[in-house]
């Protein structure tokens, strides 16, 4: 019997650069859905073309690699996007729909047809299967979804000028102007009459999108033709270019890194826990506002005891790898004031290692902290970083 050759690490990165050109098998990415927000799929208040797509995208599973199967393949990837983006284990597809899908495109009809599959996706209400959204009287809702489609039309306007198409390139370009202006308005209106949560909110979202905005453009191969005239206008908006958006998109670049980006990481601590998994109830909102989600996982009917412990022990598990600096314990804090028996009736369940975290330091001092006084200090903080922005 012949042996069995080892796989050379050469090897597995050829297998590994494959798959990524690939893409994932619609039955396996429906998977990968069910595991993290199987609420989504089964609830009957949410019936819609996302989850319709993913209801029937079986059809799909002996096509899906096919050109002539290329865009009910994109719906479906941007359907498992759009469902779990802002949950707690996204389905890894962000590189196939803002890169290679698009380089696969090689006639203006099949951009065209691309292109109509990702509007469609962009007019679904982010609402029913995110919490990390904003209401602005005047604008309307703002959310970190919209960054994820001007990063993939940031994909489709590369293929567009590597093809010539012209007229799919001015309705791009047109589609991200709208959403940066309509994130620029809401933050000029926050910063007049706004609360500090929601501004603070709008800057992490406006942080987000213009940076996945500036990723995707940067990434863009050196022959794309007007490479240059298309980086000055949407790569780092946040950070280099005041004069543009009159200077709103500037200022959230400077107050998110001032005051939020840390607190609106990837949350990997929380991908552990899977009764967090369980319902639309206990997604994460923007931080570090995170004392209500706090009393929602202590009071909540779709948890015991064990998964609010194993909750908890996530997020001391997180203070301890010092990966915020408030949110983790306003979440812990507001999980003490609604959980029967607070924080010390849960101990039990963390490792013997994060025990102690517990009785002193970051934990007791959120716990000592009420949300009014927290409210406060953030008024201040933002404050601070208002009166530090030089435009």
């Amino acid at each position: 019997m012949a042996r069995k050759r080892p796989v050379t690490e050469d090897a597995q990165r050829r297998t590994n650069r494959e798959f990524r050109r690939r893409g994932i098998a619609p039955k396996l990415l429906v998977e990968q859905v069910t595991n993290t927000a199987e609420w989504a799929l089964s609830s009957q208040d949410l019936a819609g073309s996302w989850r319709d797509i993913l209801g029937s995208c079986a059809t799909l599973d002996d096509t899906w690699q096919r050109t002539e199967a290329r865009v009910e393949y994109l719906r479906v990837m941007l359907a498992a996007h759009f469902t779990t983006v802002a949950t707690f284990v996204p389905t890894d597809v962000d590189t196939h729909i803002r890169h290679h899908i698009w380089q696969e495109i090689d006639s203006v009809a099949d951009l065209e047809q691309a292109v109509a599959a990702l509007d469609e996706a962009a007019s679904w209400d982010p609402r029913p299967v995110s919490a990390r959204t904003v209401t602005t009287a005047m604008v309307g809702e703002i959310s970190g979804h919209a960054g994820e489609w001007l990063a993939v039309r940031a994909g489709a306007l590369g293929r567009a000028l590597m093809l010539g198409a012209h007229e799919v390139e001015r309705t791009l370009v047109a589609a991200i102007e709208v959403e940066l202006e309509r994130e620029a308005q809401a933050i000029a209106e926050a910063r007049k009459s706004g609360t500090t949560q929601q501004l603070l909110a709008l800057c992490t979202i406006s942080a987000h999108n213009c940076g996945d905005l500036s990723r995707v453009v940067e990434a863009w191969p050196k022959e794309v033709p007007r490479r240059e005239q298309y980086t000055a206008r949407f790569v780092k908006l946040g950070h280099t270019d005041p004069a543009r958006f009159d200077g709103q998109h500037h200022l959230a670049g400077h107050v998110n890194k001032e005051v939020t980006a840390s607190e609106n990481h990837r949350f990997l601590a929380l991908r552990a826990p899977r009764g967090l998994r369980q319902g639309r109830e206990l997604l994460f909102p923007i931080g570090p506002y995170f004392d209500a989600w706090g009393e929602q996982v202590g009071k909540s009917t779709l948890l015991d005891e064990k998964d609010r412990g194993e909750i908890l022990s996530a997020l001391v598990n997180g203070l301890d790898q010092q990966v915020d600096r408030w949110g983790y314990q306003r979440a812990i804090s507001g999980l003490h004031r609604a959980s029967p028996g607070g924080v010390d009736r849960l101990v039990s369940h963390l490792p013997a290692r994060l025990r102690h975290h517990i009785q002193k330091g970051p934990v007791r001092d959120a716990l000592r902290l009420e949300p009014e006084r927290f409210h406060a200090r953030m008024d201040n903080t933002l404050k601070s970083a208002r009166d530090s922005y030089r435009r």
